[in-house]
């Protein structure tokens, strides 16, 4: 594959690192592009619900990454990433995911009974819990979701320190899950760590949506 170039928006820092990490590790010779609009989450919080400014910021973004000449954008913000669903392929010329739409997709090609959704803030489990009910219910699953928030994680952490509060958190579940669903980017560098503490699969965004911009991108012709 030639050199290829992948836009990364993020609505906060803590974003950006594991996204760009599963980037280059999907698509060794591809150039990471940061797009950084770190008051999206905090106005979104202060509006209350999606503005049709806030949507425009998010879109005017996209519009600076394909301008570019990206070869495909990636969203890292949930609560943002409906944003990528209003795109049109065929226009945009190349592929603009949101931050857990194939995450969501590998989650239901599962086919669990139970899903363990894992967040930092209450809003991103709401958002991610409601979208991912959504994604069952099209495709006729009846799975269970339940939440499970970690303040600690919202902070900046070291590896070690993440992986050491996800863990404890997800112990303190008693009832069965069959999947393990981290609802941020954020969360994405502890995703190794846990897998070697829990029996079930435990998925992440960044690297299930990397690997499907790879398929994309080779599968294109350039």
């Amino acid at each position: 594959m030639n050199s290829v170039k992948i836009a990364v928006i993020s609505a906060t820092p803590l974003a950006i690192a594991p996204a760009a990490a599963a980037v280059r590790a999907a698509i060794p010779n591809s150039t990471v592009w940061n797009l950084l609009d770190d008051r999206l989450l905090a106005d979104l919080k202060q509006q209350g619900e999606m503005t049709a400014p806030l949507a425009a910021r998010m879109d005017i973004l996209i519009e600076s990454a394909l301008a570019g000449g990206a070869d495909g954008v990636l969203l890292t913000c949930s609560q943002y990433g409906v944003r990528a669903d209003y795109r049109d392929p065929a226009t945009d010329g190349v592929a603009v995911f949101s931050a857990d739409g194939p995450l969501f997709e590998d989650t239901v090609t599962l086919a669990p009974a139970s899903v363990l959704l894992v967040a930092s803030l209450e809003s991103a489990a709401e958002d991610s819990t409601a979208r991912l009910d959504a994604a069952f219910a099209a495709a006729g699953a009846a799975t269970s979701i339940r939440s499970v928030v970690v303040p600690a994680a919202a902070n900046p952490l070291a590896v070690g320190e993440l992986a050491a509060h996800l863990v404890a958190a997800i112990s303190e579940v008693t009832e069965p899950y069959d999947v393990v669903v981290l609802a941020q980017y954020s969360l994405a560098p502890a995703a190794e760590v846990l897998r070697a503490h829990i029996a079930v699969p435990v998925l992440d965004g960044p690297s299930v949506a990397a690997s499907r911009l790879r398929d994309v991108i080779e599968g294109s012709p350039r």
